[in-house]
């Protein structure tokens, strides 16, 4: 394979006079940065003066990867950088600027099982709409070892939890961690106590009301080698240290004239937004799409009502934090829940059959949208002659393949915002 490593994308320069505030900021004789307020917690940074204070400010609305270059300017800046309360600051500032292509990473399979892949949304854009014919030097990408030793583990002991503020949640077989990619830290949690059992449904996200990351994993009956196992669903609070066991969610349905309890069945992983987990919840196990998708609050720690579809869909996606699903068998249809628990808000932003691509089918067997860039292009895992990440332009009607990875079982790929939280303290409280 090539070596993308030197085409990686370099971040936007910073202005000519705000780098001569920093290096004159930097010169100071008495910059100490060992600022903390009486009444300010422990471990947090207190607001500085003078110069210090704009030092502050101008860091804290720069770009990540910037701020990462920065760290080896002196111990100083290092310190401050990694500062819980500078983490607060800049995620705020951060959230103020919204979602846009040029802040999204995608991390996605590349060389399984000890690595994975990165590249920036915005260079997969512009590869999309310059390719004529697929090139695989034209993207840069990164490759990323994962955080913990992986001896002896095959790609299908990897499951991507998700990813919710710049963190990763990854179950190596029995081990769960938690990575940032862009800073490197990793957490190890504890093993759940009690009952083992395979995760058929999963997933990881921010509990903005207790200021905590929460980790779950469901599974249905099954018949194990101890005999029946009752549906039950874990969750890992990150505050709390523990994993906490709860019955799964039931439905009933009716055989003949005598009601029946059955579980739900979920699948794979969970689309986080608005403290809320979401699976499409499927009536029967073979069947591959649903009209009705399963809640899991947070902060509840519990399923919630059921969210009806107007239509059947087959996968879930989270997208400039909204509410996706998507179907990507005979067509391709992405709709949009525009305001969050409005039913009468689904949007339709994507159709696409045959009929109007006729090479879907001909050449491309299966579409599975990713993300929705900023222009309307569609990014998707596309399986034809071999796999492709694929750009599709709706004025074009056409995709155009920008990456082929070098794995075709059990591709997974995740679009994730880079940040400075760590997932060893994880704290937000107060942005």
């Amino acid at each position: 394979m090539t070596n993308r490593a030197n085409l990686r994308p370099q971040s936007k320069p910073i202005s000519k006079p705000a780098l001569k505030l920093l290096w004159m900021i930097r010169k100071r004789k008495h910059l100490s940065l060992s600022f903390r307020r009486s009444s300010m917690p422990d471990g947090c940074a207190a607001v500085l003066n003078d110069h210090e204070d704009i030092l502050v400010e101008i860091l804290a609305r720069l770009p990540v990867k910037t701020l990462m270059r920065f760290r080896c300017v002196c111990t100083t800046w290092r310190s401050l950088i990694a500062d819980p309360h500078f983490v607060k600051k800049h995620m705020k500032y951060d959230a103020e600027r919204g979602v846009n292509d040029d802040d999204m990473r995608l991390l996605f399979s590349m060389k399984p099982p000890s690595t994975m892949a990165l590249a920036d949304l915005k260079g997969l854009k512009d590869a999309g709409q310059d390719l004529k014919s697929f090139r695989e030097d034209r993207v840069a990408i990164r490759e990323l070892e994962f955080p913990v030793c992986l001896d002896f583990v095959q790609h299908s002991d990897i499951v991507n939890f998700g990813s919710c503020n710049g963190i990763i949640c990854v179950q190596f077989r029995k081990d769960f961690v938690l990575w940032n990619p862009c800073t490197g830290d990793h957490k190890v949690l504890p093993k759940p106590s009690g009952v083992s059992f395979y995760s058929q449904y999963y997933g990881f996200g921010y509990d903005e009301i207790n200021d905590d990351y929460k980790v779950v994993k469901g599974s249905h009956n099954e018949i194990g080698v101890d005999g029946p196992m009752k549906a039950m669903v874990q969750v890992f609070s990150l505050r709390r240290g523990t994993w906490n066991t709860y019955p799964g969610p039931r439905n009933s349905c009716m055989i003949g004239n005598y009601p029946c309890q059955m579980n739900s069945c979920m699948k794979g992983q969970g689309g986080f937004v608005n403290g809320v987990l979401h699976w499409l919840r499927f009536e029967e196990r073979c069947k591959t799409e649903s009209r009705e998708i399963m809640p899991f609050s947070l902060a509840e720690e519990k399923f919630l009502e059921a969210m009806s579809l107007p239509y059947e869909f087959g996968g879930i996606l989270i997208c400039q934090n909204r509410l996706c699903v998507h179907s990507d068998r005979a067509m391709v249809r992405i709709m949009m829940m525009k305001e969050y628990g409005v039913k009468e808000s689904w949007t339709e932003v994507l159709y696409i059959t045959y009929h109007t691509v006729p090479e879907i089918y001909d050449e491309i067997c299966k579409v599975t949208p990713l993300w929705i860039l900023e222009n309307g292009d569609v990014l998707a895992y596309t399986v034809q002659q071999g796999v492709y990440l694929s750009v599709y332009k709706p004025k074009d009607k056409a995709f155009t393949n920008v990456i082929r990875p070098e794995v075709s079982y059990m591709f997974e790929a995740i679009a994730y915002k880079e940040t400075l939280v760590s997932p060893i303290t994880g704290s937000l409280r107060d942005i």
